[in-house]
């Protein structure tokens, strides 16, 4: 945790000192978007734009004895319009949008399950162990805005800080079960997730793709509610 503040201090330390670092001697804007363009906004260099952004989730700060998979824990996140306002010639782009997120959290090794016991949600050491193969995760859906301050430095290279909002506004286990040639899913909703969490965001852009950090200081799971658990998400951002 220490070593992400410490990135995002140094992040928007560069922001600020963009202006001295920058140096275009034909006095134009650097061109660095990314994503696909929707549509120009009132002036010229603003715009509309969609943005797709595929991570690996890393859940932080689990129990002891509670493990999980990060590479068979995965996000999708979806802008499906984001307004990009830079003002007059500068290099700094500001950034606003409204989108979806899909993330999994799966539990490692084929024993470990999720389970819902009234409204508490806990972790089954052995629920898988009678089954030929099983596996186990929390599912989440969210309603995004990301808000972003872009500094770009070149023509194909940039660096992105800022916030996203979620509204959590569904979520459920899902458990697989294989016994032979018979598979079952089983699901089950309303595990206590928190409504609203913020995630903070960092971004290296190069040329029209970039790599993203994102950090959710918040639990999945509301306080008091089962298993508590954050995470950390790494990917591609287009």
């Amino acid at each position: 945790m220490k070593k992400l503040l410490l990135l995002a201090f140094l992040t928007v330390g560069m922001t600020a000192n963009a202006e001295t670092v920058v140096n275009n001697d034909d006095d134009e804007q650097i061109e660095n978007k990314g994503g696909i363009e929707l549509g120009k906004g009132k002036d010229e260099d603003d715009r509309w734009s969609m943005h797709l952004a595929l991570g690996v989730d890393i859940p932080t700060g689990a129990p002891n004895g509670v493990e999980f998979a990060p590479f068979r824990s995965w996000e999708v996140n979806w802008t499906a319009f984001q307004y990009d306002y830079t003002p007059g010639k500068s290099n700094t782009t500001l950034s606003a949008g409204l989108g979806l997120n899909w993330r999994n959290y799966t539990l490692s090794g084929h024993k470990q399950g999720f389970t819902k016991n009234g409204d508490f949600i806990d972790v089954n050491d052995v629920l898988g162990s009678q089954y030929d193969e099983f596996s186990s995760n929390i599912k989440t859906t969210a309603l995004t805005m990301p808000l972003l301050v872009k500094q770009k430095f070149s023509k194909s290279f940039a660096v992105s800080v800022g916030a996203q909002l979620n509204w959590n506004f569904y979520a459920r286990i899902h458990n697989y079960m294989e016994q032979g040639d018979h598979e079952t899913d089983v699901y089950t909703k309303k595990i206590g997730e928190r409504p609203i969490t913020v995630d903070v965001l960092g971004m290296l852009h190069f040329g029209d793709f970039a790599v993203y950090c994102k950090y959710s200081p918040m639990s999945v799971l509301k306080k008091d509610r089962g298993v508590d658990f954050k995470s950390l998400a790494v990917g591609i951002y287009f």
